[in-house]
Formats: C-alpha cells, sequence, structure tokens
C-alpha cells in the first residue's frame, strides 16, 4: 500500500517532515491494534460481563480495558519513546510531552456493546507535534 494515495496528503506528510516508509510503518501498527482490539472485545460481545462506572459515571467494561491494555503493548513494543492517551487508562509516556501521541478508544460506542447491538468502533488516531497523520 502506498501512503501517498491511501494515508496521507503527500503535502501534508512532507510539511511535518515524514517520509512514506513512516507512514507505511505507522499504519502497519495501526493495523495491527485495530486486529488486536478486535480479537480481545469478540470474546466479551454479547456475554455477560461486569459493568463499571467511570468517575464520568460512563459505562466501561473489561474488553474496554483489556482491548486498550493490547493495543498498549503493541504501541510499547513498536514504539516505546511513543506516548499514548487512552479513553480508560488516560496519558502514558515517561516525559509530560512527546513528538508522537497515540490516542485510542478501545470501544466507541460502549453501551451499544454492553446491549449487545453491534453499533460500535475502535478509534485509533496518531498524533505528531499535535496534528493528526
Amino acid at each position: 500500500m502506498s501512503s501517498k494515495s491511501a494515508l496521507s496528503d503527500n503535502a501534508q506528510s512532507v510539511e511535518l517532515g515524514l517520509d512514506d516508509c513512516q507512514l507505511d510503518r505507522f499504519a502497519a501498527v495501526a493495523n495491527q491494534l485495530a486486529d488486536a482490539a478486535g480479537q480481545v472485545i469478540r470474546q466479551y460481545f454479547r456475554k455477560s460481563f461486569e459493568i463499571l462506572d467511570k468517575e464520568d459515571l460512563s459505562p466501561v467494561t473489561i474488553a474496554d480495558q483489556a482491548a486498550e491494555e493490547a493495543m498498549v503493548r503493541i504501541i510499547q513494543e513498536n514504539f516505546p519513546s511513543h506516548a499514548i492517551y487512552g479513553e480508560e487508562k488516560g496519558w502514558r509516556c515517561k516525559e509530560k510531552v512527546a513528538d508522537y501521541v497515540w490516542v485510542l478508544d478501545p470501544i466507541d460506542g460502549t453501551k451499544s456493546f454492553i446491549t449487545g447491538k453491534p453499533l460500535f468502533g475502535t478509534l485509533i488516531a496518531l498524533l505528531y507535534q499535535g496534528k493528526p497523520i
């Protein structure tokens, strides 16, 4: 797959100082994240599990938490210097700032997931110096 046509506007990637090989590697890891999250989530879909409330009183399940952990492991293996902001666990980074930040929501649509409706998805974004790539 070519980054120029499939992943990003070439002008934007040049402006950010990123080359096609970097973008292809980021996309490959993002695909691994999606696959890992899906593998975890399928184990819990339409099954009985405990539902907890987060501080904001929105629901969270073991599927949310386990899927995020699976995604985080892959990022840490591939890009140990990158920061991660996950819907379930918040900011993870050795530093207070990072050039690259992965933003993860393992189950966007948790209420639908809980009720067994297939109206949810996994959201994955990568920011470079605050700009999505």
